[in-house]
């Protein structure tokens, strides 16, 4: 199954990401409808502006945030939840970081070149309590930053499987990728750029390959990493258009 990466409604201006899946959610703003409700109860007991500049997050309890930077050639990030900066060590291209405990609830994310203001993606998000969290640092076609995330299943496969998900960050590729069983099964078609599946459950040790639709060009990924009983994240990057790199992230 193909996740789309958002489906944008807007409200007062802000980008809310609204997407249905099981044990797989996107970051999420509250609407501004919502809010408003809020301030109309919030109001018999204290004042509550509608101005979404001022609208402090609700907090709920703490999440935990994994982040990766697929961006080549760019400097190492910090990355802060609003004024707090929240890593100790900066992430370089294709590293990613442990687990980050953050505050839930309604917030600003973002990732900064580090030992700077500079701000090089931002993004508001809504965040659960006791959720753990990937988050991406990536550049759009265009050459932005930004920022893509969502929630991890962090129910183990039984015995002999692991689980693993895909998630194309190429933005130098025009066309979609292909992941199969080496020399045998389709697992995911018609993954597009800023996409993400869901997981996948797989043998243990099961090698795969992927291919950039109609470029002919195949590339192997090792069954060795695949040790039963994990969870994965495989991204995708490109510097050019007919392939990608992949890059493995173990999530337990």
């Amino acid at each position: 199954m193909v996740v789309k990466y958002a489906t944008g409604l807007i409200f007062d201006d802000i980008f809310v990401y609204s997407l249905n899946l099981k044990n797989m959610k996107t970051f999420y703003k509250k609407p501004a409808t919502i809010l408003a409700m809020i301030c109309m109860v919030a109001v018999l007991i204290s004042s509550c502006k509608n101005n979404d500049d001022d609208f402090e997050p609700v907090v709920y309890g703490d999440a935990n945030i994994r982040l990766t930077n697929t961006v080549s050639g760019s400097n190492s990030q910090d990355f802060y939840q609003a004024d707090t900066k929240l890593t100790t060590t900066a992430i370089a291209y294709a590293e990613t970081s442990s687990l980050i405990k953050l505050k839930a609830g309604n917030s600003i994310i973002s990732f900064k070149n580090t030992g700077t203001a500079t701000t090089t993606a931002s993004l508001n998000v809504g965040l659960e309590t006791n959720i753990n969290y990937t988050a991406f640092y990536y550049t759009n076609a265009g050459g932005s930053g930004q920022i893509f995330g969502f929630s991890d299943d962090n129910v183990a496969p039984a015995s002999g499987k692991v689980k693993i998900r895909f998630v194309n960050l190429g933005s130098a590729l025009n066309n979609t990728l292909n992941i199969n069983v080496a020399g045998g099964a389709a697992v995911i078609t018609g993954l597009g750029f800023e996409k993400a599946t869901t997981y996948a459950t797989l043998d243990a040790g099961t090698n795969l390959e992927f291919t950039v639709l109609n470029s002919g060009i195949t590339v192997p990924i090792s069954g060795t990493s695949f040790v039963s009983g994990k969870i994965y994240t495989i991204w995708f990057d490109a510097a050019i258009n007919t392939t990608a790199k992949f890059h493995i992230i173990q999530q337990n």
